[in-house]
This record gives structure tokens, sequence and C-alpha cells, in this order.
């Protein structure tokens, strides 16, 4: 197990992490980065700061073994807003017994307290793809920058009834809409100006809708729904297993079969976290990808049409003019 003692900058926690991997750190200024390939793992796992009081951390890694951190907090601890992506962990608290399992697309918000310490597990064997915003308040309030007094206001309306200096931990429902922000800041790697304002961008929106789904939670504005968080966790996949899969026979049986979750279930799972039917959503994923290969390959409508397995020439162009307004053949001219 690894030992950490909180650190203000996050920068020198990844220091530690970088000597218990015996991997050399390549460090800047306001960003950090551990590379691994080895027997250990297999991926990378950095930090940064975006400005004074508000700092990121990203998992994208495979560890060959269970990962151990037992995390030392102080009762200035800063708040911890967590989003996996993809993998689980487990993580608790020293002051309970049982692990939480964090599941895909759940966030996570954790702040610490005095003689408060965090344990957590990252399980071997599988991809950990996770983004941790990490904010204090105390430098925060500082910066006279916009974006830092918004966040500010935000955490302050949040923990309003939380005696401050002590220890707070909230599991969050399944929230796929968090992902597509998230997937941005853990994926880029541009280290250029416009890659730069592109996972600041991410970074806020991430944030932004983080504390949406927190204030719906604790609110109970969310519709309630009739199925776990685990079996909402493992319809988020269906969405990659369908892309992969769209010249087969696509039928919510053949879903309900693989993913063992019963065709009642899924239709209202898919309906509770999209908005659709299983139907409309599989049917909106082949005119997604259909978009894409316009925007990335050389390929004809009908081979496109094909590789997304619509049928009907006509049908395929009635839907796609529907949900983008304009008609393939024009859509192609234009991306040319």
């Amino acid at each position: 197990m690894l030992n950490l003692v909180e650190k203000r900058n996050i920068l020198s926690n990844l220091e530690q992490i970088a000597e218990y991997f015996e991997i050399p750190l390549d460090d800047s200024n306001d960003a950090s980065t551990i590379s691994i390939d080895n027997h250990k793992a297999k991926g990378f796992i950095s930090a940064y700061k975006l400005f004074q009081g508000l700092s990121v951390l990203v998992y994208n890694i495979t560890f060959q073994s269970d990962f151990k951190i037992n995390l030392e907090l102080s009762k200035e601890s800063p708040y911890y807003f967590c989003y996996t992506i993809k993998g689980h962990f487990f993580h608790r608290l020293n002051n309970t017994i049982k692990y939480d399992k964090i599941l895909q697309n759940q966030n996570l918000l954790v702040t610490g307290g005095a003689e408060t310490s965090a344990q957590i597990i990252y399980p071997a064997k599988i991809k950990h793809e996770i983004v941790t915003i990490i904010v204090d308040l105390q430098l925060l309030e500082t910066q006279n920058i916009r974006n830092a007094k918004r966040i500010c206001s935000s955490i302050k309306d949040i923990f309003l009834k939380i005696p401050k200096h002590t220890a707070y931990k909230y599991l969050g429902s399944i929230d796929p809409e968090t992902e597509k922000y998230a997937s941005i800041v853990c994926e880029n790697n541009n280290t250029d100006i416009v890659g730069e304002l592109l996972t600041e961008g991410a970074i806020l929106n991430m944030f932004a809708s983080q504390i949406k789904t927190y204030k719906k939670d604790i609110t109970k504005t969310n519709t309630e729904s009739t199925l776990s968080n685990a079996e909402l966790s493992k319809i988020t996949n269906l969405g990659a297993y369908v892309i992969e899969r769209l010249q087969t026979g696509i039928t919510i049986i053949k879903l309900s079969n693989h993913f063992k979750i019963s065709p009642k279930k899924l239709q209202n799972g898919i309906r509770y976290l999209y908005g659709d039917s299983v139907g409309s959503y599989v049917f909106n994923l082949r005119l997604g990808k259909a978009k894409q290969l316009f925007d990335t390959t050389d390929l004809n409508i009908t081979q496109v049409r094909k590789l997304v397995g619509i049928a009907s020439a006509s049908n395929f162009s009635v839907v796609f003019k529907k949900r983008y307004g304009i008609l393939p053949s024009q859509y192609k001219n234009n991306t040319k």
C-alpha cells in the first residue's frame, strides 16, 4: 500500500506515486505526468493546475496488481469531485468499515477532516479512466478570476449545511451526461494553446455537470429509477457495444441476453439515462456513426449506409435529414 499525505499541491503527491512505481516524472511548472509501461502497469497518471486552487488528476491506466492507497487527509482538505469514465474502484473513509464500489459513470464527492484518511483500491487487470477535480477553497478565494469566483460560490452553496473541517463523502447517481466532458479531459494530450483551451473548457463543463447532478440528487429532483446503480452503470456500456456491431442484427432480446438485464429493465434504463427507447437509441447511434464516417473517410453514401446497418437508401436519407437538417449527399459534399 502506498501511504500519501495530502498536499495542497497535487503535483507533490504525483511525485510520491512516481517513486512508488520507480518511474521518472515528466514535470513542468503546472503539470506532471507519469507514463508507465512495465510489469506494474500500463498507461499514464497526470496532474495539472488550471489556476491557483483548481487542479485536476487523471488516471488512464491498467494496473497489473491491485493498487492500494492510504491518503492522510487534513482538516483544511480540498474538495474532490471524482468521476469514473471506465472501470471501477473501491473507496472508504477511515471512520467506516465497508468499502464503497465506485462504478462507471458515477460521481464521488469527498472532503476530509482532522484525523481523517481515505483508503482507495484500484483493481488489477481493468482499464481505469478517472478524472478528479480538486478544489482548494482557501486558495481559490484569493483569485481574481471570473471562473474561480463562480466555483467558490458553487462550493459554498453546496456545503452550506455541512460543518467546516468535517469529513464528508457523497456517492452520486449514475450520470452519463458528465462523461462527454470527462472523456475530453482524460484523452486530450494536446499541449498547444488550442488543446489547453479545449481541456480547460471541458474541465469547467465537467465540474458544472457534477454540481448539477449533485443538486438533483440531494434535492430528490431526479426521477427515481427502478434499477440499481450497478444495473444502470452496466447499461452505460450499451452504446460502445452497439457501435462495434452496427452491421449485425441488434435486437433488445440480444442486448438483454448480453447484459444479463431483462428487456423491461433495459428499456427502462435507457429511457432513464438517455430519455429514449432502446430502438431509437440504437438508431441514433447508427446515424451518429454515419456522420462520423462522412467526416473521417472517403467512403460513398452506399458504403456508409451499409456499414451502419441501414438497409433502405430512401429511409437513410429521410432519417439523416430529420436528425441533422441536411441530406447525406449534401452533408458529404459540404464535408469535402
